[in-house]
Formats: structure tokens, sequence, C-alpha cells
């Protein structure tokens, strides 16, 4: 994609994300039988914005996905505490990075059990999602991560190891994920998110979504948790005028906060 085209995605994203935010939000109400797919920045963001959601569907015999965009080995402050020192090593990153992973684990078995069919880690470089949308999107150019050094996923029990730290694979991977699981919900972090990796996160879930929701056949639009629910119905639209051709996405059934 251009870059003129980037803008004008980011500008119709950022106008409708603005009358999401200025509507009331709409209590969720959580069906029996759901599949809630719930995508995560780092570990602990998953607990911390979904715990609740996630305990609700659980109980109503619903299904639960967590996917982890990154293992949160990009803590540097952190990391530099623990080690003692000021520029700690990439080894010393990947095991915060496997620390927190651990934590999130017994975080979710805490929440379900053995219900939630565990994390599925992506790991994606920490605190270097945001440039994957402009600088780093093409799969020939990926990004190095400034704390692990790695340009693809180091960890063994990554989900997919065929993955380059670029925006391309960054998507694809989420449709991926979107593909084998089907969800009926999807709870997503707010593109207008202070923090950049939240605020990538939540973009790079919107266009997994279109993306998904154009293959044949048509899979049934699963409604969108968060504080932009009401931008689905908009970003398809959006997103097919960028890309020059119809769009088969269908809008959100209704708007939900987790």
């Amino acid at each position: 994609m251009t870059s003129a085209r980037w803008g004008r995605f980011f500008l119709v994203t950022a106008l409708a994300a603005r009358i999401a935010h200025a509507a009331a939000p709409t209590p969720l109400r959580v069906g029996t039988g759901e599949r809630l797919l719930v995508v995560a920045p780092h570990p602990d963001d998953e607990t911390l914005a979904a715990g609740g959601l996630i305990q609700r569907v659980l109980m109503r015999g619903g299904a639960v996905r967590v996917v982890l965009v990154t293992a949160g080995d990009g803590y540097i402050e952190a990391v530099s505490h623990e080690t003692g020192r000021p520029r700690p090593r990439p080894a010393e990153y990947l095991a915060y990075g496997e620390r927190r992973l651990r934590e999130a684990r017994l975080a979710l078995h805490e929440l379900g059990g053995d219900a939630i069919r565990g994390e599925h880690l992506l790991g994606f470089p920490d605190g270097g999602l945001e440039p994957l949308l402009r600088a780093h999107w093409q799969h020939t150019r990926p990004e190095r991560s400034s704390t692990t050094g790695a340009h693809e996923p180091p960890y063994g029990e990554a989900e997919y190891l065929d993955l380059r730290y670029d925006g391309a694979d960054l998507r694809a991977a989420l449709v991926r994920c979107l593909r084998e699981f089907r969800p009926t919900t999807v709870a997503l972090p707010d593109p207008l998110d202070r923090h950049p990796d939240h605020r990538a996160s939540g973009l790079f879930t919107l266009l997994a979504v279109n993306e998904w929701l154009r293959t044949k056949p048509q899979p049934p639009a699963p409604r969108l948790s968060g504080p932009l629910a009401e931008l689905a119905a908009g970003l398809g639209r959006a997103a097919a005028t960028l890309n020059n051709r119809p769009t088969t996405a269908r809008p959100a059934r209704d708007a939900a906060t987790a």
C-alpha cells in the first residue's frame, strides 16, 4: 500500500474512531456457545482488559483463544533493574519474555482452568509494532528488535515459525488465527490507545478481520468488543475504497465494550 493510501486509511480510521468514542457504550451481551478471540499486545493485557469477559464466555459454555502479539520482552527498565545492567544483553530480554509468558499461562489457568485454549504467541517485537505499519510492511524489509536483536519470532513455542517482523506477516498471522478459530466475538485493543503497541495491535486486528471477511465462502462477521467496536461498520468500506475494489464485509452486529 502506498504512503498516500495509508494516510487516507488512517484518516478514515481516526474519524470513525472519534465518532465511536462519542457514542454511549452498549453493554455486551454474551450468548451461549460464544467463541471469543482475545488479541493482547503483551502478556497480562488479556487479563487486565478482558479477564471478566473471558470468564463470562466460559460460564455460558463458550470457547476462548488468547493471541499474544508480543512476549513483552522489550521492557527495558524492568530488565535493566533485574539484571543491574544499563544495557542488558539480548538473551536477558528473551529470558524476561519467557518469564512473562509463564505468568500469562498461570493467569489464564486461574481465569478458566483447562477451558481456555492456552495462549497463542505470535512473538512480534515488543515496542516495535507501530513501525510495521509503515517502514517495515514488506516481507523484504523486516524490522529488527531493538532489545532481542531478532528479526523473526525467537521463541520455539511461537504459534507460527514461518514469520518475519513485517506488517504483512503480522496481518497474515492474525488472519490465520481468525480462520482457524472462527470467532463470534473479537476483543481488541483501542486503535487510539496512547501506547503505540496497543494502538498498532488494534489496527492490525481490524485489518485482519477485514481481510478474513473477504474469503470465500464468506464467514459470519464477528462482533468486535472494545472501545471502538462501532468502527467495524465503516472500516470495511474504507479499506475497500483504498484498495479500489468492492468489499463483502458485513458490519458488526452491535457495539460492545469489554
